[in-house]
């Protein structure tokens, strides 16, 4: 563990939840234009580029490796239109969360997967690889003091929309995983929120996640206490399920956001999870 924040006696494992980081480079040759990366990259120039403020990079991570965790989950949307300039600055920004101490997971966003030839090269793959957790999604893993990590797939390429897909098979694998995890409260990550809207944000239905309320029923039924985390509408929040009890949705702030980025902390514990926004 980093030096930092002093870990209640309770906590199990303190938990960083970074996403859509939005690593971003303007191109205008005409060969990486010639797909959706076109109205990507006119969107970035007239407004993107703007909003995600990576200057501070090197201070966000300084800040990151002073809380005090052991772990960082990074949920994906580390690219804006999936070029290998952008996914090459994700990788060194993971990195230096490594040499920090810090061990780190990342799963793609819909970024991650912006144009069928990047997914079709495995451009995510050959860059952060390295940082996924096992060889496909879903996958668990169990932190060092014993909480279970589940983590799901979602993203697929599509021609204008941002919609994310879960299969029922994978519904059905990530299910298993959760209520077959080790005994306590589990994490479960995906990039897309299972719940369209709460009191922070409103998703429309070109932005959402297909069986998205599959996999919501999937996970409550489990009957384990979850704490579901996801990024991709740019805001915290946390809402517990007015259906499922044992299940709690919690959204990330976009880490470098101008004006109201950052990360999530989660305290894991015996019994449940405390979860704190950090802007």
């Amino acid at each position: 563990m980093t030096d930092g924040v002093e870990k209640p006696d309770d906590v199990r494992d303190r938990v960083l939840h970074i996403t859509d980081l939005h690593f971003w480079r303007l191109s205008w040759s005409p060969r990486r234009l010639a797909n959706k990366r076109l109205l990507g990259m006119l969107n970035l120039r007239l407004r993107r580029r703007r909003i995600f403020d990576l200057s501070g990079r090197e201070q966000m991570a300084e800040s990151l490796a002073r809380e005090g965790a052991a772990t960082v989950i990074a949920g994906g949307d580390f690219s804006t239109t999936a070029l290998e300039e952008e996914f090459q600055q994700a990788f060194a920004f993971l990195k230096t969360l490594e040499e920090r101490g810090l061990k780190v997971f990342a799963i793609p966003g819909n970024h991650d997967v912006y144009t069928f030839e990047a997914t079709r090269r495995g451009c995510f793959e050959k860059h952060l690889g390295a940082f996924m957790p096992g060889g496909r999604l879903p996958a668990r893993v169990v932190l060092p003091g014993g909480t279970p990590v589940v983590f799901v797939p979602g993203v697929r390429p599509n021609l204008l929309s941002s919609r994310g897909n879960i299969l029922p098979k994978e519904i059905t694998q990530t299910a298993h995983l959760v209520a077959e995890a080790p005994p306590g409260p589990v994490l479960v990550v995906g990039h897309y929120p299972l719940l369209f809207r709460t009191t922070a944000y409103a998703q429309r239905p070109m932005h959402r996640l297909g069986h998205a309320k599959t996999l919501r029923a999937a996970l409550g039924d489990t009957g384990r206490t979850v704490l579901y985390l996801a990024g991709h509408v740019h805001r915290f929040s946390e809402t517990r399920d007015d259906r499922y009890p044992n299940l709690t949705h919690v959204t990330t702030n976009a880490l470098f956001y101008k004006g109201r980025g950052g990360y999530t902390v989660v305290e894991c514990t015996d019994t449940g999870f405390r979860v704190e926004a950090k802007v």
